[in-house]
């Protein structure tokens, strides 16, 4: 990335650098159901619809305000995205 355009916009430089490094990679998002701790699961629910999604080493968790939050802080209610 063009250090410029990072000293130009440093209030934001962070959320291009998360854009980009999450532009190619498989988006889901939805309020999460509920967890499992042990298997690192969660259950989210988007339009009614609800889909069990296994965390992994490659697997991001972003909250509300799109930075990442790792699977220890997340609670039954909250809406994530998540990044595979």
């Amino acid at each position: 990335m063009n250090s410029s355009v990072l000293v130009a916009g440093w209030p934001f430089a962070v959320l291009l650098m998360l854009y980009a490094q999450f532009a190619n990679r498989t988006l889901r998002s939805g309020v999460v159901e509920d967890r499992d701790v042990g298997n690192k699961l969660l259950i989210l629910v988007r339009d009614g619809t609800a889909s069990p999604i296994h965390i992994d080493g490659a697997t991001t968790i972003c909250g509300v305000d799109g930075y990442p939050v790792p699977f220890e802080d997340i609670r039954i209610g909250d809406y994530v995205e998540i990044f595979r």
